[in-house]
């Protein structure tokens, strides 16, 4: 933990006053200010349309002030609405998202804090990715929000990088390719400005100097209904702390990733943090819902996630969880140790907004009662029926400011975006096998397997390729602001598959090297990845025998064969990755192993050359028979 933590907050200070009033249909009496009932577990809500209250014991004062956070995460640089749906409804987009942000804030008025909870630059589309996630920051400064987690993503150029986006100034090679910039309060500039929003980073900690790269908490005061008292709503920021294991070496590189639940509880204890009442942890992590997902559902109340489990090891002070990562929607809570603390996330692409409503007591600004509601950032005429309903785009849901800068980087980027690369037979997806083999993952271990096969390109003989680092589907009836045909596949398109702008790598493994590198794929043999499985995609010159149920990780994998020859332990080969991969990303360690390391194309080229190499015909759907099962 840094020793500087308590010298590095942010303050923002907010006069007048505003009181909301929400109506709550689950409310759970607890039994004192911090702790519930013994015998109380609350769940989610049961439908979409029930609200979740929690309630802390009763409120001596007599008096309380209700102030809102308006929460989403994951944006990702989406700027254009696109084809992004939820719930039958086409939503997200940031003009649309900021729409629905603004109208709250004016509803709220002075009684509102916005936050994200971090992934909002990185995977980004064209639009936003070709200006060096500038465009999305610029946009996000014109929703007013306050303050920022940072995520995953944020590291994915380095922190360097991160530290302009935040503070401004061009890049030192490029230039403001992305000038003039609209300005939050009026006008235009033709220098980055950076971000009116603060990040926020407790857990991320500057090896050099023991501090956090980011402050790591901030507050914001409001007054109270009675008396115009302030009250003082502490905001805490965190990343997930594996970031290092699905960020490219280079871009977490002298930094310390700490643990998120003893970083928070360090601060909320901070002799420097006395003065705040209420804490909100806003934080890159998340879960999911173990069954039927709800826009206000907690279908197994996250029960086994990874924020679940931080959420059980928290100080009892912090009641609040703002959740991303995930890219799941939903509205929990987490009752451990007596105390139940309120879970939200937001989906991802700017798709919801939620609205948690803070009931502070006016005289210690405890957090008295909590409760939240997920919305729909809807932003079209018309319902989405299926994935061929045409989408009749709202212009009355855009906020004017943010469409403005949207149509300033889509016009400027359309000459690239709209260059038809190739086509596509039918629908390229992410949807992984009983094995996890897809058909799209297939595709671009093709493209990077022949972009490096050559003689003095790498002398490949196979590849692979994380599915992390594929972003979207490929679908044939889609068609993008170009006006393509069915069929035809944009650069656009595809950058938004592969936006990292990773390089190839060839390297020389062993047979054994290869077995052990695809048991990583499990949790519990050898690797260093999240819980969840991570399952490597292979080019058609390789396949392999599988039995995710083996008892044993030497039983999980069976035969090996490149180009239909069994693969013994002692055979060499020469194996093309990307660099995230190169490096040990995913927790995938055993490609350090490889040598004589060959590099190459930038990713998104050797996709494109194998789109422009497969015409006229286009790419087939491969037949996801390169992972079967062991015998």
């Amino acid at each position: 933990m840094s020793n500087a933590l308590g010298s590095r907050w942010v303050r923002w200070a907010v006069p007048s006053m505003f009181a909301a009033v929400v109506g709550a249909v689950l409310t759970v009496t607890l039994a004192s200010p911090n702790k519930a009932s013994a015998d109380v577990v609350i769940g989610g809500a049961r439908s979409i349309s029930d609200p979740v209250s929690i309630a802390y014991g009763a409120n001596k004062q007599g008096t309380t002030t209700d102030v809102h956070v308006l929460a989403f995460n994951d944006l990702h640089g989406n700027l254009e609405a696109a084809g992004n749906n939820i719930y039958g409804h086409f939503a997200g987009g940031a003009a649309y998202l900021a729409k629905a942000i603004k109208d709250k804030q004016a509803r709220y008025g002075s009684q509102e804090a916005t936050v994200f909870a971090g992934d909002n630059i990185g995977a980004s589309p064209l639009a936003n990715g070709l200006f060096f996630e500038e465009p999305i920051t610029i946009a996000t400064d014109l929703m007013n929000v306050d303050f920022a987690s940072v995520g995953n993503h944020e590291f994915d150029k380095g922190s360097a990088e991160l530290l302009r986006i935040q503070n401004g100034g061009c890049r030192p090679v490029e230039g403001c390719t992305a000038a003039p910039y609209a300005l939050r309060g009026g006008g235009t500039t033709d220098v980055y400005p950076g971000a009116d929003f603060q990040y926020l980073a407790a857990n991320v900690v500057v090896d050099a100097t023991g501090k956090s790269l980011f402050p790591p908490y901030a507050t914001k005061t409001f007054r109270t209904d009675h008396g115009n008292k302030k009250l003082e709503v502490g905001f805490i920021g965190e990343v997930l702390e594996e970031t290092p294991t699905i960020v490219t070496p280079t871009g977490v590189a002298g930094l310390t990733f700490e643990d998120e639940a003893d970083t928070a509880n360090a601060i909320v204890h901070d002799k420097n943090a006395k003065h705040v009442g209420a804490w909100v942890l806003v934080i890159h992590q998340g879960g999911q819902q173990s069954g039927a997902p709800a826009l206000n559902g907690c279908a197994g109340n996250l029960a086994g996630s990874d924020i679940h489990k931080i959420a059980q090891r928290l100080d009892p002070r912090i009641k609040v969880i703002v959740s991303a990562h995930t890219h799941n929607e939903y509205r929990c809570t987490v009752t451990a140790g007596g105390v139940t603390r309120l879970v939200t996330s937001a989906a991802s692409f700017g798709r919801v907004l939620t609205d948690i409503t803070l009931t502070l007591d006016d005289k210690s600004g405890d957090v008295v009662q909590a409760s939240a509601q997920n919305s729909i950032v809807d932003n079209a005429l018309n319902p989405r029926i299926d994935s061929t309903t045409v989408r009749q785009p709202d212009p009355s849901k855009e906020d004017l400011a943010v469409s403005g800068v949207v149509g300033q980087y889509v016009t400027a980027s359309a000459p690239l975006a709209n260059q038809v690369i190739g086509r596509i037979q039918g629908d390229l997806t992410r949807t992984g096998s009983p094995f996890g083999e897809s058909a799209l993952g297939d595709v671009i271990a093709d493209a990077q397997y022949v972009a490096t096969q050559d003689a003095g390109l790498g002398d490949a003989q196979l590849a692979f390729m994380n599915p992390g680092g594929i972003r979207a589907d490929l679908l044939f009836g889609a068609v993008s602001s170009g006006g393509e045909a069915p069929g035809e596949v944009t650069y656009g398109e595809a950058f938004t598959v592969q936006p990292f702008g990773n390089s190839l790598v060839t390297k020389t493994m062993t047979g054994d090297m290869i077995r052990r590198l695809l048991q990583q794929q499990f949790q519990g043999c050898g690797g260093t990845a999240p819980a969840e499985g991570r399952f490597l995609q292979v080019s058609s010159t390789f396949s392999y025998e599988s039995a995710p149920g083996a008892t044993s990780c030497a039983g999980k994998i069976g035969r090996m064969f490149v180009n239909g020859v069994l693969v013994g332990p002692t055979d060499s080969f020469r194996v093309t990755m990307n660099n995230f991969l190169a490096a040990g990303g995913d927790g995938f360690t055993v490609f350090n192993e490889g040598t004589d390391a060959l590099g190459g194309a930038q990713d998104i080229d050797a996709l494109v050359d194998y789109f422009q190499a497969n015409e006229p015909g286009g790419i087939a759907v491969p037949a996801l028979n390169r992972i079967v099962p062991k015998p």
